[in-house]
């Protein structure tokens, strides 16, 4: 199985890390028959198109030109690409950090009650 979307092959082996956590001889992605590899993957790979149907992860593709992508580090802080002209592919963006702009909160109920929609992306320190 070939995959564009790298998120298919981390969530295989991290899945494959997961089953044997407490298993100290268990065997490494690459030691694995390649059919349990790719049972592994094809799983991955519906697991990942669920989570990017109902909106828990995004679409590994730019849905258009328009569109910028916005990131999580592993500390929790939210990037967002900077559109350079001409545009850039996404591995070489330009990437600036998103940062709390103004004092005044919305009520987040409120909100929601109005009808937007908040997913979970990750937290922050």
């Amino acid at each position: 199985m070939t995959n564009p979307d790298p998120r298919i092959l981390q969530i295989a082996i991290r899945r494959q890390s997961i089953a044997h956590e407490n298993d100290n001889r268990a065997p490494r992605w690459d030691q694995l028959p390649a059919e349990e590899r790719e049972r592994m993957l094809t799983e991955s790979a519906a697991w990942l198109r669920a989570a990017v149907e109902v909106h828990v992860a995004p679409l590994a593709e730019r849905p258009t030109d328009k569109h910028d992508a916005v990131w999580v580090d592993d500390e929790g802080f939210l990037w967002s690409e900077y559109q350079t002209s001409p545009p850039t592919p996404l591995a070489e963006a330009a990437i600036l950090r998103l940062v709390w702009d103004r004092e005044e909160c919305s009520s987040k109920s409120e909100l929601e009650e109005q009808g937007v929609q908040f997913r979970l992306i990750g937290w922050s320190l």
